[in-house]
């Protein structure tokens, strides 16, 4: 399946009517500021629904005529009081639904949700954060096989609010959600986090630049003299050789060989591999592309010439960032997710410093901004039903309502309105000039740790792209560490018309006599290109003479099976 890029949704968010600043009340999903339970279930007598469970409410609040209490899973929260939670206690209280809360220490959050699947022994609700999300090979498992996790296909049908309201945004969501079988399983978090739909970027000393008369580079040979620039003519000025070109990493999106070759190159995502081919239409394995070896030519002539530091494929993101923070700073380009990954942001005078690169251009002309993070996509589901739940129809309602409304989510992440958050004035527009809705207050590390205290930021959430930007609105200096969403938001604009307008989806649903073969082969072709791609930059494998070699191998690595999977699975 093809997917549209962030740039096409955030163009479409623009064009779209949003709510104006408020300070009036919050309403429900329905509509409603609250109301008898008695009024949901007439609305729904009257739609001819007479099949409803008893006490509950189609629509409005309260979900149920009296009190029920759902047993809750959650992934991590062990140090909160949960039965003192802000935000439990609110559900509670507009829903008539209790929630029961069995938190689990992170440690091993997995394993425990595992197994607690296999015994038989789980609860209503399963609430999950990305280490537990159950991923589409969970729901093959688990819904599709097992039948542990309900379907909540008709639910949506009949009660859904705010997930038809993301169906009708991006119906591809819905396409996304659906399994084989075409039921939808579980409750995922759609993510339109508009500065993770360019990864990895690189950022480059400004100041530096200025100071030795170079303007951004818009080749990659132009990019070479810059790094020699950096290397050899003592920018930071302190009459040693000790400068930086390029530092990476090999943790997150820090790598330096795959921003490079991503930008420069041919189009490759760490980990899955596959790319569309130059017709749009074909799936191939991106490195084993000539366009890949090209790629590993320049890379490694970097390195040879001492432009990349070989630290990058070595160490982690956090020791990157400590040597970009090193007095007299000595890092002229860094690879990361987004800029804080390096520089202090505490610190306005570097963050202004660091600057976003623009993607440089290929010997043959390519040139493309990565887009290694999910986003758009439907990457697993962080909150299930399962058949242990007596109340299915309330238990979907409460996720329906409190999960993915824009202001629920707000005293979800920021507490209490008023507190950590607000409406912003009337008028104010957000970054990129349309209507913003919300502001964040700035709050003290203890003001912050007592509002965490009645948050929960587990489980799904409707993060779309119109609501991310109504919480961004315009500020006089991007610099300052209140202002970093603004920032890299901004930078994102600046590359945005490199990144590409379609890609393969990184997830689908495998079917299930297919799935330990793929999991298998992606496992080993995972650690086998990582470790292979380091070496021909280094040196360890020849570039010319080793590459039929390296070809070879990639076959006995089953390469051909991994794609005919994917293909199968996404239909292409």
């Amino acid at each position: 399946m093809k997917k549209k890029v962030l740039a096409l949704l955030l163009s479409a968010c623009m064009v779209i009517s949003m709510a104006g600043c408020s300070s009036g009340g919050k309403e429900t999903a329905a509509g409603n500021t609250g109301g008898g339970g008695g009024e949901g279930a007439n609305a729904a007598a009257e739609a001819g629904d007479t099949s409803l469970p008893e006490g509950f409410n189609a629509t409005g609040m309260p979900i149920m005529n009296e009190k029920i209490t759902l047993k809750v899973w959650i992934e991590g929260g062990a140090d909160i009081d949960w039965e003192q939670n802000r935000f439990v206690k609110e559900i509670e209280e507009k829903s008539n639904i209790k929630l029961q809360i069995i938190s689990t220490p992170l440690s091993d959050a997995l394993q425990k949700r595992n197994l607690m699947l296999a015994s038989g022994d789980y609860p209503d609700l399963i609430l999950t954060d990305w280490p537990t999300v159950f991923t589409k090979s969970d729901i093959m498992q688990y819904g599709v096989k097992e039948g542990v996790l309900l379907p909540i296909t008709d639910y949506i049908d009949k009660y859904g609010n705010n997930m038809k309201r993301v169906f009708e945004y991006n119906p591809s969501y819905r396409d996304r959600c659906v399994a084989p079988d075409g039921e939808i399983y579980g409750f995922a978090r759609f993510s339109e986090c508009y500065h993770c739909s360019a990864y990895p970027k690189i950022y480059l000393r400004q100041d530096w630049m200025d100071k030795l008369g170079l303007k951004m580079p818009e080749t990659t040979e132009e990019l070479r003299e810059v790094l020699r620039a950096f290397v050899n003519d003592d920018p930071n000025g302190n009459g040693k050789k000790d400068e930086i070109g390029m530092l990476g990493a090999t943790t997150w999106n820090t790598m330096v060989e795959y921003a490079l070759m991503g930008m420069s190159f041919q189009t490759v995502k760490p980990d899955f591999w596959l790319s569309l081919g130059a017709d749009g239409k074909s799936v191939e394995f991106s490195p084993s592309t000539d366009a890949y070896r090209e790629g590993l030519r320049y890379i490694k002539s970097l390195y040879d010439e001492g432009l990349i530091d070989g630290a990058s494929f070595t160490q982690k993101e956090d020791q990157l960032a400590q040597t970009v923070r090193t007095e007299p700073h000595v890092v002229g380009m860094y690879v990361c997710d987004h800029a804080g990954m390096g520089y202090d942001n505490n610190d306005p005078v570097e963050a202004e410093n660091y600057q976003i690169l623009i993607p440089v251009a290929g010997p043959d002309g390519f040139r493309r901004q990565g887009q290694n993070a999910n986003e758009g996509e439907v990457q697993g589901f962080h909150a299930v039903i399962t058949d242990a739940c007596k109340y299915p129809e309330a238990a979907f309602r409460l996720i329906d309502e409190f999960f993915y409304d824009d202001d629920y989510n707000m005293e979800r992440k920021y507490g209490e309105r008023g507190l950590g958050w607000d409406y912003c004035p009337e008028g104010t527009k957000n970054v990129f000039g349309g209507d913003a809705r919300y502001i964040v207050n700035s709050l003290t590390e203890d003001q912050n740790a007592e509002i965490g205290k009645g948050t929960m930021m587990v489980g799904p959430q409707a993060d779309l792209a119109p609501f991310r930007l109504s919480m961004l609105p315009e500020v006089d200096d991007i610099y300052q560490p209140g202002n970093y969403e603004q920032r890299i938001t901004l930078d994102t604009q600046k590359v945005e018309q490199y990144i590409p307008k379609e890609r393969l989806d990184y997830t689908v649903f495998i079917p299930l006599d297919m799935a330990d073969d793929y999991a298998e082969i992606q496992t080993n072709l995972n650690s086998f290109v990582r470790m292979a791609t380091v070496q021909f930059i280094t040196g360890e494998r020849d570039i010319e003479t080793g590459w039929d070699q390296y070809l070879s191998e990639l076959d006995s690595y089953r390469v051909d099976r991994y794609i005919e999977i994917y293909k199968t699975a996404a239909g292409r």
